[in-house]
């Protein structure tokens, strides 16, 4: 059974472009067919389409609509650290902290302002120090090279899908210590391989750099010019249990050291006896063997302090750590460690691994002040690696009709209830965090119908 829109029309409208300089976006319809051109206005029940295969500007029921592809872009900010909120339905809303309290957390986002959020509907808080990227995306294919006669990605929705084996590269001038981390989607064993500090990106075996191998939980480190085996580790469960995770890798040409992390833990430190700088290029590669679809997005790429702060736990510790082929027959054969007792509920913890315990008084100009049981603490955000929130029973928010699902062009998105249009503006309404006004700039896809089964098969399908 359908969901129907509200009946009530809005005569607001927003124009995203003027006839001389249009954006081109793409909208598909719940037939699966897709017609480019540029949106001209939206109302909560028909949008209108501009395209250069129509004869005149057409409007288009949402309800037959799947989804808008529009071109957000991210401004630069100079913020220290982000913000990402979890709720209930899975959303991820990315900001910087403002507040924190036992009935509700703010943020102060760049494409709706302050939003005060519902503690009940928040399952989680992860922050994380915002770097300078070098780059940030992918925005489109443009400036990647791919191998072979037919290419092997496909670029969609903000993110790259791998259709064949190949490789896709791009030259990021990597600094000579670096973070490259990025969001990987697969389907059944996962198998990848990042290539970084290449120059030759047009081949899926360059001659330098280093070649970081993921088959299943497995990971492989070797140097692409010698061949030699780096490291291994079999303790990347999460890449085995789950078909999606947040991927870094952090490597210094000066103490040879690379880091691996997955979903913000560090995994594996290995370290090449034999780093030699002046011998690489500043490219990075995506490869896929086969045919299994792989799906990258958020990829950010920025400059690393070469400061090992985490220490892996002790069963990633017992990964391969020598060098050679022989080591790399060595399959360790670990035992589960004993459950962990559960920590303080009110504990904060930091990034170089400590914790405090203790509860949250202000947020003030990028610092956080927290009343310990000794003395009060002020330290800045970035600094901190969660936040412990008041234990509840947590609320998942209601279906609307009329919610529609809305990415921001960072990779994060939201559900809201489309309530109204303005000039360059969607009003919103979600029970987690109320009314809120958006940016129509900041989003790069708005799916509607979210709640059709039908439509969300044909959106789930065309998603792989």
């Amino acid at each position: 059974m359908k969901l129907v829109l509200p009946s009530a029309v809005f005569a607001a409208a927003f124009t995203l472009a003027s006839t001389a300089n249009e954006v081109k976006s793409t909208v598909r319809f719940s037939n699966n067919d897709r017609l480019s051109g540029s949106l001209e206005s939206l109302t909560t029940e028909r949008l209108i389409w501009k395209s250069p295969i129509l004869e005149r500007p057409t409007p288009f029921f949402l309800k037959d609509i799947l989804d808008l592809t529009l071109t957000g872009e991210q401004p630069e900010s100079t913020s220290k650290h982000e913000a990402a909120i979890t709720l209930t339905r899975g959303e991820v809303v990315r900001g910087q902290l403002a507040s924190v309290s036992d009935e509700a957390v703010e943020l102060d986002t760049w494409f709706a302002g302050r939003m005060k959020f519902n503690r009940l509907n928040i399952a989680g808080i992860k922050i994380s120090e915002r770097p300078d990227f070098i780059y940030r995306g992918p925005t489109g294919l443009a400036g990647w090279t791919q191998s072979g006669d037919k290419p092997a990605w496909t670029f969609q929705n903000s993110r790259f899908r791998s259709v064949a084996a190949g490789s896709i590269a791009r030259k990021v001038d990597l600094p000579d210590e670096c973070s490259i981390a990025f969001n990987a989607a697969w389907r059944g064993s996962f198998g990848l391989k990042l290539v970084f500090f290449s120059d030759d990106l047009a081949s899926d075996r360059p001659s330098s750099g280093y070649e970081l191998t993921i088959q299943s939980r497995s990971v492989y480190l070797r140097g692409c010019k010698t061949q030699k085996f780096l490291g291994h580790t079999a303790s990347a469960v999460t890449l085995q249990e789950n078909e999606k995770a947040h991927i870094e890798v952090r490597a210094s040409l000066k103490s040879g050291k690379i880091c691996l992390f997955l979903d913000g833990q560090i995994i594996d430190v290995w370290t090449d006896p034999d780093v030699a700088p002046n011998e690489v290029g500043r490219g990075i590669h995506f490869i896929t063997q086969n045919d299994s679809p792989v799906q990258i997005s958020d990829i950010g790429v920025s400059a690393w302090d070469g400061e090992v702060d985490q220490l892996p736990a002790p069963r990633a510790m017992g990964g391969l750590r020598g060098f050679g082929i022989q080591g790399l027959m060595e399959m360790e054969d670990e035992s589960e460690p004993a459950p962990e007792e559960k920590t303080n509920s009110r504990r904060i913890e930091l990034r170089n691994g400590d914790s405090i315990d203790g509860e949250v008084v202000s947020i003030i100009d990028g610092a956080i002040t927290i009343k310990t049981p000794f003395r009060d603490v002020r330290l800045p955000v970035e600094a901190l690696r969660s936040v412990a929130l008041k234990p509840v029973d947590l609320e998942t928010t209601k279906r609307e009709n009329g919610d529609v699902r809305a990415w921001f062009s960072d990779g994060s998105w939201i559900i809201f209830r489309l309530e109204g249009v303005g000039e360059g503006t969607l009003t919103g309404y979600n029970q987690s965090f109320g009314t809120a006004v958006f940016k129509i700039a900041a989003f790069n896809r708005i799916e509607f119908n979210i709640y059709d089964p039908e439509t969300e098969d044909i959106r789930m399908a065309s998603g792989w």
